[in-house]
């Protein structure tokens, strides 16, 4: 989806000052993020407390014992 530069200001334009410090932190780490790319992938070997770690989420999930992405969207903005 195509999207203009006037379109994303109108947006903006929109938002309430608290929404707008979040969009800001956002599009700074978006930017930001673009210009790390050269970055080098993490080469280090998956530890015993990372694989426990891996399992506990999985076990978690299957529970149903997630985050709802609303809940947090709310919390931030309150």
């Amino acid at each position: 989806m195509a999207i203009s530069k006037e379109r994303i200001n109108e947006l903006l334009d929109q938002l309430s000052k608290k929404d707008f410090e979040l969009v800001s932190e956002l599009v700074e780490r978006l930017s930001q993020r673009s210009l790390d790319r050269k970055i080098p992938l993490d080469d280090e070997p998956t530890t015993q407390d990372d694989l426990n770690a891996i399992n506990a989420a999985q076990d978690a999930y299957l529970k149903g014992e997630l985050v709802n992405l609303k809940d947090v969207e709310n919390e931030l903005r309150s």
